[in-house]
């Protein structure tokens, strides 16, 4: 029997389960570390494929299934994540959010149908298998900057595995329907959080002598701050500072006494991380103390930078054209500023993050976006490149 052959057409004869999945995933969202209804959904899912040894609320309410094969080798991890955002829908489907405020809107439920349809792909393969696979359904990868991976790896969801895979369906019209983006190195960004707060004192707006202006300390910061990227930065490093977030004064005869501010920072040089969060604070302070504020400054590491393995990324490429060919393999020419919590894999075994085209038309609505809907003859496609690399996977070690 030819496996490849036999994966790919048993992949596509799994369409109807796959969106059944996914329809169901899409109508029940749920939020970061909330996956409840979800998290239930899988394991019963699990339990009617069989041969899996399931492990549940791990990391909060993650779920780690592992298939041991017929003969003996490496353990191979795949990775989909289970939370959705709150955003109100508004695509129009049949099959939209039941739970108002909420949606799937950066792709969690097609990657669990996705990752369910490999579960039970893989059953039927067992007899092939050469080692494990684990399958890791992860909570809260939308809760930044804590996410989810890391306290799945604290409670063992990485132990003896030998390499680790995830995807991410992208609506990108330049890769298509069914085409995989690949980028050896730096992938993704560091992402951090910046929380400020600014204390000054209240005062009436005809008599601002009498207060300390914390909107005028505050406006002070965002135009300074500017000067960090273009002056502090080595111009061939990547920095991304990004404030999205100003809040000051109730009432326009006041003045305010406080100011709110949140961004954002990213990063690859762990170096380059270390000077924003320093300059960050060294300008706030130099503001205040010119201003006469005083400052509270947090700034919450999130999570690292994705830097995909060379070696499995070449492995996981070549896996995609010998399933759909060259013309459906996309080299991703340079790194996003973007930020995946799967990064945190990466930091403990050799692995890749791939996308995986899913809509064909140029007006698609991007990820986060309330109108996101993805072609679903997608997710056959990601069934098969997951059981490939699982299945072919003993061959490279």
């Amino acid at each position: 029997m030819n496996l490849k052959v036999e994966i790919l057409a048993q992949a596509k004869k799994l369409s109807p389960y796959l969106e059944e999945l996914y329809h169901h995933f899409h109508a029940n969202p749920e939020l970061s570390s909330k996956e409840i209804n979800t998290a239930n959904k899988i394991v019963e899912e699990l339990e009617k494929i069989g041969g899996y040894h399931i492990e549940k609320n791990v990391g909060g309410h993650g779920i780690i299934a592992t298939l041991d094969g017929a003969g003996k080798g490496p353990m191979v991890a795949l990775r989909a994540d289970m939370d959705a955002l709150a955003i109100e829908e508004q695509t129009g489907l049949e099959h939209a959010s039941t739970n108002k405020g909420v949606m799937h809107a950066c792709g969690h439920d097609a990657h669990m149908a996705i990752a369910l349809g490999s579960a039970r792909l893989l059953a039927e393969c067992k007899p092939y298998l050469e080692g494990s696979v684990r399958i890791i359904f992860q909570p809260a990868e939308e809760f930044v900057p804590l996410g989810g991976a890391k306290q799945m790896i604290e409670e063992g969801a990485l132990d003896g595995v030998d390499a680790i895979f995830g995807l991410h369906v992208f609506p990108d019209p330049h890769l298509g329907v069914g085409t995989f983006g690949f980028r050896a190195g730096e992938l993704m960004a560091a992402s951090d959080r910046i929380e400020i707060e600014i204390i000054g004192k209240s005062a009436h707006a005809a008599q601002p002598n009498q207060g300390v202006d914390a909107l005028v300390a505050g406006s002070q910061f965002i135009t300074m701050i500017q000067s960090i990227i273009s002056r502090n930065v080595d111009p061939l490093e990547s920095a991304v500072l990004t404030f999205g977030s100003f809040q000051c004064g109730k009432q326009y005869n006041i003045v305010p006494e406080q100011c709110i501010i949140e961004g954002t920072c990213r990063t690859y040089n762990p170096k380059i991380r270390d000077l924003m969060e320093l300059r960050i604070e060294n300008v706030l302070s130099g503001v205040c103390s010119a201003t006469g504020t005083k400052y509270k400054f947090k700034y919450h590491r999130g999570y690292p930078a994705l830097i995909n393995s060379p070696d499995m990324t070449a492995y996981a490429k070549n896996v995609a054209k010998s399933l759909f060919g060259d013309i459906k393999v996309y080299d991703i020419p340079k790194p996003s500023m973007t930020a995946e919590d799967f990064a945190v894999y990466l930091k403990s075994v050799p692995g890749t993050f791939f996308f995986l085209g899913c809509v064909s038309n140029a007006d698609a609505k991007p990820l986060h976006n309330s109108g996101f809907k993805l072609n679903e003859d997608t997710l056959w496609r990601g069934v098969a490149m997951f059981a490939e690399l699982a299945t072919n996977f003993h061959k490279i070690v």
